[in-house]
């Protein structure tokens, strides 16, 4: 799970959304508070800014970060807002206590957790004022420890040497980030992870300097252990495999911070940690229970000790065994897998029992908290959510999908968990039932067709997980009208695609929010970063996606697109940039408004625009290209090639060597290898064809051979199939340069890159990063294939029952969507990622499947410049 998806899912039942609309009821009453003359307000997306409007602040410099907890934060905020206007200093503080709250919580982000406020001294002198005056008027005061910074003796302030204003820059991966300027002015990466460091040229103040070599100093833990690795951080602290010098012993020593790793209920780390060494005590003996060592303190954090485990959580063990991720899952290996799931699923059942007949009720039951050893032996681990059945607290964290709704409590919670285990062994898709409990009987049935499962088997999973009166789940009216009808538009096997096509438009039109400014289309958190505009999570992407296949187009949605252009700042880029609204705009017939917008861009800073399709120089040259083919102005074009060129240069520079470098279609080599074929067809110069060959080539060599005869990107410990990050991003650029070279020797790649975009079961139904990227690209370069680009014989199987090994690849992703699909308002919806919401956005959610069903099921374009050449077609008659 990503962990910034929790934040941006509390505002709204049915959509992702920014925390500030959550926190809006609970906001400081100083963010409306009137300022004298000369003081001005700015808007940030969590934080409200406070400055007087004659004071300029340089680009960088140290900043002063002030620490809080949840009860005395609105007291330090007065504090800090009644010195810096007294002294005329800028600041910034957080919204409301829910942000606060979140920001300090267990899955927070550990390198800007516990920063509540934040104070810019102009220079030096105002540096040390600001520490002198500050430090004494809170001193005594509690927060979480900065862990990016240096400590300002004992009190709640802390160093850090960062920008103040916005400079962006491209890392090491090519990603745009904040940025320093360093002396000679070279831009490089303001660098905001949970570790504490000083640029090497960056000045130290006087005043600072022993703050800063107490921070960079060696210090002695105090802790009787040698560690010898991480085994996991989260900001309520980490977990470590460590060893007793005296004895050799492995052990696990669990940490928890003071003030940080809050629960929704505002409890932090060290009181969960103190409530889970008086559990393991209580149980001690039960098998499937860690003995504990005792707890010690250590410089200012609690640590567990506790027996080390040896194996692999259960979500390590079903990656490593469940057949359904190959393309062909044949009985025999489905039958074992289903054997051995069943008999784990009875383990875990009776290590419940028995934690149960002790008194104690485990309260977090999911696959990353059981370890299965290697002799096939159960252990529950991480306690901290438990409590005795006598003093039940109910748990205020979970895993989304498998944490019960208020409505359970006791071991009542742990019988949903472990409902929730049940279907997820087969089906790991737990957080559709919790977005919409309806799912579950759903994905039950599709348990009992596909898995050879004993009768009854789902009882308790429809039971549970189903919807049922007053289990305490908040109602979501907009979900489960039409449920069937829809299922069945998805899997019929002769699929009817103007009512499919019309219902996903449907859905979304449904799902729109015209009156907002920021966002027309909900979709992923990243449109709260990148903007509500671009192709790939805003609503140039979605009205792309409705364009491309002929769905209907409310005018008044085009209209705000061009006013939202007009109105609003944007960085270059095709994907997440102006670029891609530009491109998005012209084939909407507003040629004016997307010409505007291309001379906007024009005079954007230059600025290295890095080697990336997304946001970078490849993606920006397609886009010039389309303008000089649609005006017919040769100055475009010669612009996209010098930025093509230039891509390809750096990328041919770095070659293999660059273990930062990224793969893959967005973000890889691939993008510029795209760029390059379009622009050799433009302009008939083959050389750029070979530079292609060479850089889709890079690409190909951070790709590995599968056991299942399937070709995939390799990510850390994971290998990948998708668009954005995997093999059928790279397999798009290669039909493209196919079409043009059907014989070059990376054509030996086709048939297992192809194959890994076949598997039975994905779980995100997207077009990045899910089944819906598999099917269009299976579609798109199924062209050249001759029978494989259409829809399979209509008798073949729905991809989602026992015969489902049997049906043809493209139909049984198809069928298979309807695994995901939500009805929202009656109409096709689907998730976006991570499942905890729904999203209507090109990258994640409906517009992007539908984009990938219009290219399989009528011919329809897929992603722009992919596929076949053949144009998007502008519109012909007005839009509605």
């Amino acid at each position: 799970m990503d962990n910034r998806y929790e934040a941006y899912a509390y505002a709204d039942p049915y959509f992702y959304d920014t925390p500030r609309r959550w926190g809006a009821q609970e906001e400081f009453a100083h963010v409306t508070r009137p300022l004298p003359e000369g003081w001005e307000h700015g808007e940030g997306e969590i934080w409200s800014i406070v400055r007087p409007a004659d004071v300029r602040l340089p680009a960088q410099g140290w900043k002063i970060h002030v620490s809080a907890r949840t009860e005395d934060a609105e007291e330090v905020l007065d504090t800090v807002w009644d010195y810096c206007l007294r002294e005329g200093v800028t600041f910034k503080f957080l919204r409301g206590l829910p942000i606060l709250q979140v920001q300090n919580s267990k899955y927070a982000a550990r390198g800007s957790s516990g920063k509540f406020c934040t104070v810019y001294p102009a220079d030096d002198a105002e540096l040390e004022r600001c520490l002198d005056g500050l430090g004494g008027l809170l001193a005594g005061r509690k927060g979480p420890y900065i862990l990016s910074d240096a400590r300002w003796e004992g009190g709640p302030l802390y160093l850090r040497y960062g920008g103040f204003e916005e400079l962006y820059c491209r890392d090491a991966s090519g990603a745009r980030v904040l940025a320093l300027r360093e002396p000679d002015g070279t831009l490089v990466p303001d660098v905001r992870g949970p570790g504490f460091a000083v640029p090497p040229w960056a000045p130290v103040p006087r005043c600072v300097a022993a703050a800063v070599e107490r921070r960079t100093g060696a210090r002695d833990t105090g802790l009787p252990y040698t560690v010898e690795r991480v085994l996991h951080f989260s900001n309520a602290g980490g977990v470590y495999l460590a060893r007793d010098p005296g004895t050799g012993e492995q052990v696990v020593l669990k940490e928890a911070r003071p003030y940080a790793g809050l629960d929704q209920r505002g409890v932090d780390a060290v009181a969960r940690l103190r409530g889970e060494h008086a559990v393991l005590v209580r149980l001690a003996g039960v098998p499937g229970v860690p003995a504990e060592h005792g707890v010690l303190t250590a410089w200012e954090h609690e640590f567990l000790v506790q027996e080390y485990v040896e194996g692999r959580s259960l979500s390590e063990w079903l990656t490593a065994r469940y057949p359904l991720i190959h393309p062909d899952a044949g009985p025999d290996a489905v039958a074992e897998y289903c054997r051995d799931a069943l008999d784990l699923v009875g383990r875990v059942g009776r290590t419940l029992d028995a934690i149960h007949a002790r008194g104690v009720v485990f309260g977090d039951l999911h696959p990353r908290n059981v370890i299965v050893r290697p002799d096939g032996e159960i252990c529950f681990i991480d306690f901290e959510l438990a409590s005795t059945v006598d003093d039940f607290v109910r748990p205020a964290l979970g895993a989304a999908g498998f944490a019960a709704p208020g409505g359970y409590s006791g071991p009542q919670i742990d019988r949903y968990g472990l409902a929730a285990i049940r279907l997820w062994l087969f089906l790991p898709l737990l957080q559709l039932t919790g977005l919409d409990p309806g799912k579950a009987g759903e994905l039950a049935d599709v348990l009992e067709r596909r898995f050879p499962v004993p009768a009854g088997y789902t009882d308790e999973i429809r039971r549970l997980l189903g919807p049922a009166a007053g289990d305490g789940r908040t109602p979501r009216p907009a979900f489960g009208r039409r449920r069937a009808e829809l299922q069945a538009l998805l899997t019929a096997p002769a699929p009817d695609w103007p009512a499919l096509r019309d219902s996903l438009a449907a859905g979304i039109a449904a799902a729109a929010t015209p009156g907002r400014t920021d966002r027309l289309f909900p979709g992923d958190v990243a449109q709260f970063t990148h903007g509500g505009l671009g192709l790939a999570h805003g609503a140039a992407g979605v009205l792309y996606a409705l364009h491309a296949t002929g769905a209907a187009i409310d005018p008044a949605h085009v209209r705000w697109l061009v006013e939202a252009a007009e109105a609003q700042s944007t960085v270059p880029g095709l994907y997440h940039g102006g670029h891609g609204t530009a491109y998005a705009l012209d084939l909407l017939g507003e040629h004016e408004a997307a010409l505007r917008l291309m001379r906007r861009l024009a005079k954007a800073p230059d600025e290295d625009a890095g080697t990336d399709l997304a946001g970078g120089a490849p993606g920006i040259a397609l886009a010039l290209l389309h303008f000089a083919e649609a005006t017919g102005e040769s100055g475009p074009a010669d612009r996209a090639l010098a930025l093509a060129r230039s891509a390809a240069d750096t990328l041919e520079r770095a070659g293999t060597s660059d273990p930062a470098r990224r793969v893959g279609l967005l973000a890889g080599a691939s993008g510029t290898a795209l760029a390059l074929i379009r622009l050799s067809e433009h302009t008939g110069d083959t050389g750029l064809l070979d530079r292609a060959e060479a850089l889709l080539g890079l690409d190909f060599e951070r790709c590995a051979s599968v056991a299942d005869g399937t070709l995939q990107v390799v990510d850390g410990r994971r290998v990948l199939p998708y668009v954005e990050t995997g093999s059928a991003g790279i397999g798009l650029v290669l039909d493209a340069l196919l079409a043009h070279r059907p014989d070059n020797g990376l054509a030996r790649h086709e048939t297992a890159v192809r194959r890994a975009a076949e598997p039975e079961f994905v779980i995100q139904s997207g077009l990045f990063n899910g089944r819906a990227g598999l099917l269009g690209y299976l579609a798109a370069t199924g062209r050249r294939h001759a029978g494989t680009g259409r829809p399979a014989d209509p008798g073949a199987g729905q991809g989602t029952g026992a015969d489902a090994g049997a049906a043809a690849p493209l139909d049984r992703q198809r069928a298979a969507l309807a695994l995901h699909q939500i009805p929202y308002e009656g109409h096709l919806a689907f998730p976006g990622d991570q499942l905890l919401r729904l999203s209507t956005d090109l990258a994640t959610g409906s517009a992007g499947v539908l984009l990938a069903l219009g290219t399989a099921l009528a011919g329809t374009p897929f992603l722009p410049w992919t596929g076949a050449r053949a144009r998007v077609p502008l519109p012909t008659a007005p839009l509605g």
